[in-house]
């Protein structure tokens, strides 16, 4: 996998929640990136009683949805992401929370108590309002299966309403779906508001380390003063020789909406690219297959990037490298630095 890189390195009560029951570095130059723009935030949304979701995680403990659904918006503003809002507890939920509660010198157990309930699971304050702009209807792209249309576009957008907003506020779709279910759902109409967990954070300081751990599926990350100020949850590769266990990378490129190579050799479960028989330039975007993000290390063919499938990270398995949800690597990518160094752990 080659990778071309364009260098820069509420509602005050929750009414609303009860219802719901191998990569190739290329070396380039990384600039400082501009600080972002803030945007006007919209007044919150009007609450409604939803239904709760239809099947809740085998084996999972009986935490209140709404409280989870706060917990879990308050870790991701803390950049302890637990990979999608659901308002579902799981495992990388647990994995989030025990991560914040090692920072903060807490029993590290990732259970919810009621010392968590009152640290992080305030049902007030954790949604806000979005409302649809006629420049998200105009940025929408096609998303078609062929690698050879795909390289045909002028960048792999998102393909629906639905998937920008789900992307951008790091939640699940069918969880949007269920906070807004009056709404015409994929592509609603420019104007229409829609409720979302309010997720804004804090950029992540600048960075001493980064740890993956291959078992777990996490990535960490810490601070220059050694502090643990980042946990992400992290595909690996299916390929157990893939898996660098013990070692230390060290970043050498980083940037923002890269393009992609396709290389058919490395695809080879996939019919068409033994048709293909050549390499294919794939523009640049949230669909693209490392996603918005790309962070290249020092060992060719590996990489830490994002996806355009935010909801199967840390369940499937990549071709080599590292891969996150799209507004996990760009967190990521805006504290990394030339030769940070990326331990391996078992």
């Amino acid at each position: 996998m080659r990778i071309k890189v364009r260098p820069r390195c509420f509602v005050s009560a929750v009414v609303l929640l009860f219802g719901l029951a191998g990569c190739v570095h290329v070396p380039v130059e990384p600039r400082p990136l501009p600080p972002p723009v803030p945007a006007p935030r919209p007044p919150p949304p009007v609450a409604k009683p939803l239904p709760p979701p239809a099947v809740a995680p085998a084996g999972a403990p009986a935490v209140a949805v709404e409280v989870a659904f706060a917990i879990q918006t308050r870790l991701d503003r803390e950049n302890f992401s637990t990979g999608g809002i659901d308002g579902r507890w799981g495992a990388k939920s647990e994995k989030a929370l025990a991560a914040w509660q090692r920072k903060h010198k807490k029993p590290v157990t990732g259970k919810i108590d009621d010392a968590i309930v009152a640290a992080l699971g305030k049902t007030n304050g954790v949604l806000t309002t979005a409302v649809v702009a006629a420049a998200d209807h105009a940025a929408r792209r096609p998303h078609p299966a062929s690698w050879v249309e795909r390289s045909r576009l002028d960048r792999l957008g998102y393909a629906t309403i639905e998937e920008m907003l789900a992307e951008k506020f790091h939640v699940y779709r069918a969880t949007l779906r269920r906070l807004n279910p009056e709404v015409d759902w994929p592509n609603p109409a420019v104007g229409t508001k829609i409720a979302v967990p309010d997720v804004s954070a804090k950029p992540l300081p600048p960075l001493s380390k980064i740890e993956i751990r291959l078992e777990a599926r996490t990535l960490r990350a810490y601070g220059t003063n050694g502090q643990l100020v980042a946990h992400f949850p992290c595909s690996i590769a299916a390929d157990k020789a893939k898996r660098p266990a013990g070692e230390t990378l060290r970043v050498v490129v980083w940037a923002e909406n890269p393009e992609y190579t396709f290389d058919p050799e490395l695809f080879a479960e996939d019919p068409e690219a033994a048709a293909i028989g050549k390499r294919l330039r794939i523009p640049p975007g949230p669909n693209n297959p490392v996603g918005l993000a790309w962070i290249g290390l020092d060992r060719p063919g590996y990489g830490i990037h994002g996806s355009p499938a935010p909801e199967d990270i840390s369940k499937t398995e990549s071709h080599g490298c590292f891969r996150l949800t799209n507004w996990d690597a760009l967190k990521l990518v805006r504290a990394v630095r030339k030769d940070l160094p990326v331990v391996v752990l078992p």
